[in-house]
C-alpha cells in the first residue's frame, strides 16, 4: 500500500465512501425507498387510468347508435322487432358544433311536419341491440351523410311508424345505463386530471397550462397521454429541464391542430371504410 493510506484502501481522516442510495450491507436507505414507492406508484396509476379510458372508450362503442337504412327500418317493424321509436331534431353526432369528449350530446324532439325539410330524422331501438339510427335509402350511412326523405318513406313515418302504438319519446331510445356509465366516467377521468394538473406535483414533461389545454383533446387522447407521459413515467429519462418542458402555449397550439386532424382523419376513415355505429 502506499504512504497515507489505510489497509482498506480509503485515505486516512476521511469518512468511508457510502454509495448514495445504499447502506452498508446493501440495505436501501429511506429516501431511495420512497423514491422507489413514488415512481411504483406513479405507474400503478398510470395503468389505472389507461385502463379507465379503454372503458370509457368501449363503453362509447357498445352504447352507439347503429346506422341503418329506411328499408331496415320498415322490416324491423313488420317483423314486431322494434320496441320504441322517436323523433328528433337532430341524430348523434350531425351536429354543428362538436361537444367536449365528457359530455354528452342531449336530442331534441322532432316533429312530422319537419320531416320534409330534412331536420328531422328517426331513431328506434329493437330488442337486445343497440339504438338504431335511421337514413334514407338512397344515401350511404356515414357520419356526414344526410339527405332528404322521399314523399313514400315520409308517408310510412306518418302512417305506419307514429300510428303504430310503440312509445315514441326521446327517452325511450337513449342507450340508459351505457349512457349514464360513460358519461360518469368521462367526468371523473377529466376531473382526476384537472385536479392532479392543478393541484398536484409540477409534471416534469410539460408545464400545468401545457396538460391543461390538453384535456380538451377528441376522445380523451389528453388524458391517455397524461397517464402515459406523466403518470406512467414513459420517456423519465429524456426529460427536459424545468425551463425547457412544453409550454401553454405548444399545448393550446396541439389542442387546435390535434382536433383539426382527429376530426379530419376520422371522417376520412368513415368515408374510406363505411360506417354502422356512431359512438356516443
Amino acid at each position: 500500500m502506499g504512504r497515507g493510506t489505510a489497509e482498506d484502501g480509503r485515505a486516512r481522516g476521511r469518512a468511508p465512501l457510502v454509495e448514495p442510495e445504499t447502506m452498508p450491507g446493501g440495505r436501501t436507505g429511506p429516501d431511495a425507498r420512497d423514491a422507489r414507492f413514488r415512481r411504483w406508484a406513479r405507474r400503478v396509476a398510470g395503468v389505472a387510468v389507461v385502463l379507465l379510458w379503454a372503458t370509457h372508450a368501449l363503453l362509447s362503442l357498445v352504447g352507439g347508435f347503429q346506422m341503418v337504412n329506411h328499408s331496415q327500418a320498415v322490416e324491423d317493424l313488420s317483423s314486431g322487432r322494434m320496441t320504441s321509436y322517436a323523433l328528433v331534431e337532430d341524430r348523434p353526432g350531425g351536429g354543428s358544433s362538436t361537444p367536449g369528449w365528457w359530455t354528452q350530446e342531449d336530442l331534441e324532439p322532432g316533429s312530422v311536419e319537419d320531416l320534409r325539410t330534412g331536420t328531422t330524422t328517426v331513431l328506434y331501438t329493437v330488442a337486445g341491440s343497440r339504438p338504431r339510427l335511421v337514413v334514407p335509402d338512397h344515401i350511404t350511412p356515414s357520419m356526414n351523410s344526410w339527405g332528404s326523405w322521399t314523399e313514400a318513406e315520409v308517408d310510412w313515418i306518418e302512417e305506419d311508424l307514429v300510428t303504430s302504438g310503440l312509445p315514441s319519446t326521446v327517452s325511450s331510445v337513449v342507450p340508459g345505463r351505457v349512457l349514464q356509465a360513460h358519461g360518469l366516467l368521462g367526468l371523473v377521468l377529466v376531473v382526476s386530471m384537472l385536479v392532479r394538473v392543478v393541484f398536484g406535483a409540477a409534471p416534469v414533461h410539460g408545464t400545468r397550462w401545457f396538460w391543461f389545454w390538453l384535456i380538451g383533446l377528441p376522445a380523451g387522447l389528453g388524458v391517455l397521454a397524461w397517464a402515459i407521459w406523466e403518470e406512467g413515467g414513459w420517456r423519465d429519462h429524456r426529460v427536459p429541464a424545468p425551463q425547457q418542458r412544453s409550454s401553454g402555449g405548444y399545448g393550446f397550439a396541439v389542442l387546435l391542430l390535434g382536433s383539426f386532424v382527429l376530426t379530419a382523419g376520422s371522417q376520412l376513415m368513415a368515408w374510406l371504410l363505411g360506417v354502422t355505429v356512431i359512438p356516443l
